[in-house]
């Protein structure tokens, strides 16, 4: 909800490097990605 601009309805937080994000991802792609990394370092 929070990605589509609905922040009353979603839920969103930002620590000290929120600067240096450059977009706004789900929870689903963000583990997929940390997944991905994560095989790929340990292979």
């Amino acid at each position: 909800m929070a990605r589509q601009g609905k922040l009353k309805s979603g839920f969103a937080f930002a620590g000290a490097n929120a600067f240096r994000v450059d977009k706004i991802v789900s929870v689903k792609e963000l583990m997929n990605s940390l997944i991905a990394d994560y095989d790929l370092a340990t292979a």
